[in-house]
């Protein structure tokens, strides 16, 4: 099957990579130095899977230079991967390759939303708890291994391609988003404004911060009429994954050492504009919000 995977981040190269081992004919649609060095040196990962793509065994192509006209309509399914200031722009390249599926595998809300004005029932959502950095151009650890559920229209499609990331199928879409969403906020600005990794997150007085920063949100969600667990699984789900990535550096702390754009608002931004439509009170995600804006 031809796969486009659209965004090549970490996690785009990580589900890049096993779709070429998978034995899919797979292009990658990356930019900057990172790109050129996917086209000319191929990819090495390190950490939970050691492997090196070699440059011949994927299609390359540069945000920089566009879509070839010969790849129009050539793909079975795409895979958008980026952040979500880029997904309308990589949902209009999806639906120029492909007519098949479309995959939004990215963090925050609102990036579905926006996929479905482009195919709308041909569309899929995903969240991933896998954790993977960035160690330079061409280069990536996965340091450590997640969970990836999927939904939407076609979310049963995409369980089948990414089987051997243990990709599992769930009819509650907002359910998924949400549950991620949670985690996204608790870690992520926090590690980001502190300058540490995830692992940092599990001891006082950090961990009573990213708790009460997550729960907050779950009463938004709940207010929204999501599906939630209780709030001891919720934080149990928490520990988990500050567990299973303690030596990662999440992206957000990575975009501020970079001064890069960042996610807040997809993520506690969310979280504090929903409040407000409901008169439910975020003063923690608020006050993350802020402080992440100031960095910039």
């Amino acid at each position: 099957m031809r796969i486009a995977v659209l965004g090549a981040g970490s996690i785009g190269c990580l589900i890049a990579a096993k779709l070429v081992r998978d034995g899919h004919d797979v292009l990658v649609h990356a930019r900057g130095e990172h790109g050129a060095t996917l086209a000319v040196r191929g990819l090495k990962i390190i950490g939970e899977w050691d492997v090196q793509i070699n440059p011949d065994e994927w299609t390359v192509s540069l945000d920089e230079a566009g879509i070839h006209d010969a790849l129009r309509k050539s793909f079975d399914q795409a895979i958008i991967t980026c952040k979500t200031k880029d997904t309308a722009k990589l949902s209009e390249i999806a639906v120029m390759l492909t007519d098949g599926p479309v995959l939004s595998l990215q963090n925050g809300l609102g990036n579905h939303e926006i996929l479905q004005q482009y195919v709308f029932e041909n569309s899929a959502v995903g969240v991933t708890t896998n954790a993977v950095k960035r160690l330079g151009p061409g280069e990536i650890e996965w340091v450590g291994k997640g969970n990836l559920r999927l939904g939407g229209p076609k979310g049963e499609i995409f369980a089948q391609s990414l089987q051997s990331l243990n990709a599992e199928y769930n009819e509650d879409v907002a359910s998924i988003i949400w549950r991620k969403l949670l985690i996204n906020v608790a870690i992520n600005p926090i590690a980001a404004i502190c300058g540490v990794k995830n692992g940092e997150l599990s001891h006082e007085p950090l961990l009573s911060q990213s708790e009460s920063t997550m729960l907050e949100a779950a009463v938004v969600a709940r207010n929204l009429g999501i599906n939630l667990p209780d709030d001891q699984e919720l934080l149990q789900d928490l520990h988990s994954v500050l567990h299973s990535t303690a030596e990662n550096e999440c992206s957000m702390l990575a975009d501020v050492k970079a001064g890069r754009e960042t996610e807040i608002d997809a993520l506690c931004g969310q979280v504090v504009s929903r409040g407000e439509s409901l008169g439910v009170p975020t003063p923690l995600n608020s006050m993350l919000l802020s402080q992440i804006k100031a960095l910039r």
